[in-house]
């Protein structure tokens, strides 16, 4: 029966210091991410969908259709 036996003591405290640090850098990353939003980003470096104006498709291809029944 393989894998029966505990960890070696030096082992264990080798995963309970690298999952330490795992843990401290996901508190560090959740800050920084809570600090930017503060600051009224959205997260990303081109901040929220709601700050573009998104066109009417159709108002941009009615324009161009006009435009080339006068040119022609």
């Amino acid at each position: 029966m393989a894998g029966t036996k505990r960890p070696s003591f030096l082992k264990r405290q080798k995963e309970q210091k690298r999952r330490a640090k795992a843990e401290e850098k996901r508190e560090a990353r959740r800050q920084r991410k809570h600090a930017k939003a503060e600051q009224g980003g959205a997260g990303d470096e081109f901040g929220s969908l709601e700050d573009f104006e998104v066109p009417d498709l159709d108002e941009e291809t009615a324009g161009e259709e006009e435009d080339e029944e006068s040119a022609g």
